[in-house]
């Protein structure tokens, strides 16, 4: 198993409508396998939004990009984020 993490940047004003879009838009992964998913929204900065989808494997994620649900959901987020988002994947271990 494995977290794609995104770290993302949207107008303070918008944030809650993003996230309401957000949820919606990303429903298509689990066509291709996503597990689960949280978006956590900043306390401390209303412009920082996180996003934590659990993949069965990276190639699970890599073989989503280019499908119809990937692109639709590519094309609903467009235009929302301030900047660029960054992140990665990562394994997770218990504490």
């Amino acid at each position: 198993m494995i977290y794609e993490v995104r770290f993302q940047t949207v107008e303070p004003q918008r944030r809650d409508a993003y996230v309401k879009m957000y949820k919606e838009a990303i429903q298509g992964c689990k066509e291709a396998g996503c597990r689960s998913g949280k978006i956590l929204c900043s306390e401390e900065d209303p412009s920082r939004v996180m996003v934590l989808l659990e993949w069965p494997s990276k190639e699970h994620h890599l073989n989503w990009r280019g499908t119809p649900t990937h692109r639709s959901f590519r094309a609903a987020v467009e235009g929302w984020q301030a900047k660029p988002s960054e992140g990665g994947y990562y394994v997770a271990e218990d504490i």
